[in-house]
């Protein structure tokens, strides 16, 4: 997996979010969890996979899909990069 690819995605997902609708604070949350756990997974030396990333960032996408499209786009995007590494 491109470790580069999937950071590039999660600022681009930064950036659609910051030019759309406003987020409530669950959603903040959840997303800095998830911005949080996947930079782990990318950092960890180990090789130690996060189970569950790719699910998580799919059920966001479908949350995501009426408020903040663009978001969502990405949010697809990178479950699809997230499934490559089996997280």
């Amino acid at each position: 997996m491109d470790q580069q690819t999937v950071k590039q995605s999660l600022d681009r997902l930064r950036d659609a979010l910051d030019s759309g609708v406003p987020l409530d604070d669950q959603f903040k949350s959840e997303l800095a969890s998830l911005d949080a756990d996947i930079r782990r997974v990318l950092d960890d030396q180990a090789g130690q996979n996060e189970i569950g990333l790719t699910q998580r960032v799919r059920e966001l996408s479908l949350r995501f899909a009426e408020r903040h499209p663009a978001a969502a786009l990405v949010l697809r995007e990178l479950g699809t990069l997230l499934e490559g590494i089996g997280a």
